[in-house]
């Protein structure tokens, strides 16, 4: 029941308020509130199988208890039928939300000690799963419908799929032969999900793929018009990264951070932005 009337009430949120903008998922985006995304899911990606392989031909393995699966959740799955659909809610999940018989630390057993039936303290014996009332995506006739980035992508494996973006885009400049210092880019990127995300980005618009001296010359200029500060070169002539932040400037520079408006004429600072053509 609590299921069913969650579904019921997160699709009647999205029915009622209008002037939605629906968009395909992009790794950056303005992140406006009144965005949603759809995603088309890569069949390299882990959580594919899941998908096509499990819950679309019904074949959902059963548990007797949660220890089974307490160390490896990560989501839950909601299931709706109707006469001719169907339809897979998932929302983002941890083993913090799962309490256990198994022997815990204070912190976990003070989180499984209240019972909701009333306001005593007190052990709860039994194996439970906390849920929330909140959905991150929904899976229909073929695609995800995304009402939240962070979970969603977390929820798909997306990461994954940045990092395999992000070391080709870094593999592409390492072989110009043109910039010393990558390995700062590569250090960073595990404790980085901002630069995660804006290298694979970088690689989805294909930025990287006609990096050159003319392109370097170009990001000198704009560096300096824009933020007052010189890009450091080698005496052979290549571009320099000393520190994190060389990392950002040069990212920025690689990822088309400053724009200018067509009919303003003025100049914008923004990671994000869809490549178009002209008519």
């Amino acid at each position: 029941m609590f299921f069913s009337k969650n579904a019921k009430i997160q699709l009647e949120k999205l029915i009622s308020k209008e002037g939605y903008d629906l968009e395909s998922y992009n790794v950056i985006t303005d992140d406006l509130g009144d965005k949603l995304y759809t995603y088309v899911l890569n069949n390299a990606l882990s959580f594919s199988d899941v998908i096509f392989n499990q819950l679309l031909v019904n074949k959902v393995d059963t548990i007797t208890s949660l220890k089974e699966v307490k160390n490896d959740l990560w989501t839950y799955c909601l299931q709706i039928n109707t006469a001719k659909d169907t339809a897979y809610f998932f929302r983002k999940m941890s083993s913090g939300k799962v309490t256990t018989d198994e022997p815990q630390t204070k912190i976990e057993k003070l989180s499984s000690w209240f019972d909701s039936t009333d306001s005593e303290l007190k052990i709860v014996n039994n194996e439970t799963v906390s849920f929330d009332d909140k959905i991150d995506c929904i899976y229909f006739n073929s695609e995800f419908l995304v009402l939240r980035k962070s979970g969603f992508e977390q929820i798909v494996g997306l990461e994954e799929e940045f990092q395999n973006v992000a070391n080709d885009v870094i593999s592409v400049i390492e072989s110009t032969n043109l910039v010393e210092g990558l390995e700062h880019i590569k250090a960073s990127l595990s404790k980085s999900r901002a630069l995660l995300k804006t290298l694979a980005n970088i690689g989805k618009k294909g930025n990287h793929s006609g990096f050159n001296k003319d392109e370097i010359e170009k990001m000198k200029n704009a560096l300096k018009l824009f933020e007052g500060k010189e890009l450091k070169f080698s005496p052979d002539g290549k571009l320099v990264l000393e520190n994190s932040i060389d990392v950002g400037y040069f990212v920025k520079l690689l990822n088309d951070y400053y724009k200018i408006g067509v009919i303003t004429g003025k100049f914008y600072g923004t990671n994000s932005g869809n490549i178009i053509e002209p008519a």
